[in-house]
């Protein structure tokens, strides 16, 4: 059976002219579905055989897709107009969809299945289907520029058929997670299957001789020139210090190092399945760091590239935010040493201030609780060398959350007379 037919099994009674009134585009139709099948009579059918038919002379009904979420500046055009983003609303075949710098989307078809485009990233719904015939799915999208996740539904009928196209390849799951790529520089797609199996094809249609099988932790790649290669995926990269709740100004996430990896992508979503995505980041070290967000519980999911140009599989964490940053400086005026400190976060903030002579990990010889200014000042400070350092203790606006500590790192300071 070629890529552009399913395959109906006759059952009893079944005629191909009576199947062409119902089913098919054309009542004429019929007499092309007996070319194909080399059917002598239209009307006498033996039942349980098998014919091919095209999909393209199958009735259907428009099938669902609603915009699940979004971030940043996206675009949604349809038969020549634009279309203001609403979460939610229906999204039809047809439909051109784009994302900018820093913009997210994400699809949720009618069987369950959900699209995830990043930034800098354009697609077309071309087919967006349901069969009447088998009461099967007929899904179909053109990634045109950028990237494109699917986590796609279990099929539970041999008819359902989901495809993504790209300039140079075109891939066919059945219940799968993977990844479609467009490299921007070289115009090479790669698929990436993380879960399930994937086949993929160099050019427009599947053969048996051109299409490969790639199974979870492999991926393909295809060039302009039709060559068509496989490789394994790096494995998940190991986060440093998963459960540190991002404090600072910016966020940053430490990766194992790894000699294999030339680089690391990040994304970060409010939910744990990476619908609502709302910041990614790539890196050529083992350091990335994103601008800050606001407070909350977020995941991350942290992939790494091998030198091959494949995304590797995906590690994924939980993290808290919760801005609080403080950073301290000491002068010496009128009345002796002055130190200051400053920082940001929501909600009470009191701090403690200590002074260690000589050896930081001595006792302190200042230990100030309970501060509620960002300044303390030390008279008659005998000659020596000191370590001083302030801590926060901040508190939620939300009672259930714990209080957030943290301190500064030790600054040295030297009395002489």
């Amino acid at each position: 059976m070629g890529d552009d037919h399913i395959e109906y099994i006759i059952k009893r009674g079944d005629t191909l002219v009576d199947l062409a009134q119902k089913y098919l585009r054309g009542h004429n139709d019929y007499i092309t579905v007996q070319r194909i099948n080399r059917i002598d009579s239209p009307r006498l059918l033996p039942i349980g055989k098998k014919i091919a038919i095209p999909f393209n002379l199958l009735k259907y009904r428009p099938s669902e897709a609603s915009l699940a979420a979004y971030r940043g500046k996206i675009s949604i055009g349809h038969e020549g107009r634009t279309i203001k983003p609403v979460a939610g609303m229906n999204i039809p075949e047809g439909s051109v969809l784009a994302t900018s710098s820093g913009s997210f989307l994400a699809l949720q078809l009618e069987d369950g299945s959900r699209i995830s485009m990043p930034s800098n990233s354009k697609m077309r719904i071309t087919r967006l289907r349901h069969i009447l015939l088998t009461d099967s799915v007929d899904y179909e999208l053109a990634v045109d520029r950028g990237r494109l996740r699917s986590k796609v539904a279990p099929f539970d009928k041999g008819s359902d058929r989901y495809r993504v196209r790209t300039p140079v390849a075109v891939s066919a799951v059945r219940g799968t997670d993977y990844r479609t790529r467009v490299d921007e520089n070289s115009g090479t797609v790669y698929s990436e299957t993380v879960e399930g199996v994937v086949d993929v094809a160099a050019g427009e249609t599947f053969s048996d001789s051109g299409a490969v099988s790639i199974p979870a932790g492999t991926g393909a790649a295809a060039n302009a020139s039709g060559e068509l290669y496989k490789a394994d995926l790096l494995t998940p990269p190991q986060l440093l210090e998963p459960a540190k709740v991002q404090s600072e100004d910016m966020l940053e996430f430490a990766v194992e190092p790894r000699g294999a990896a030339t680089a690391h992508r990040i994304l970060i979503s409010t939910d744990a399945g990476f619908v609502d995505v709302i910041a990614e980041q790539l890196e050529n070290g083992e350091k990335i760091q994103l601008p800050g967000i606001a407070d909350g519980q977020y995941f991350a999911k942290i992939t790494a590239f091998g030198p091959n140009g494949f995304e590797g599989m995906p590690a994924s964490y939980s993290f808290k935010r919760q801005l609080s940053t403080l950073s301290g400086s000491a002068v010496k005026d009128d009345f002796g040493y002055r130190f200051k400190w400053a920082g940001a976060g929501k909600g009470k903030r009191v701090y403690r201030f200590q002074l260690f002579l000589n050896d930081e990990n001595s006792i302190p010889v200042v230990d100030e609780a309970g501060l509620s200014s960002e300044t303390i000042t030390l008279s008659d400070l005998p000659d020596g060398t000191y370590y001083w350092r302030v801590g926060v203790t901040q508190y939620s606006p939300d009672p259930e959350e714990e209080a957030f500590q943290k301190w500064t790192d030790f600054e040295k300071l030297i009395v002489a007379g």
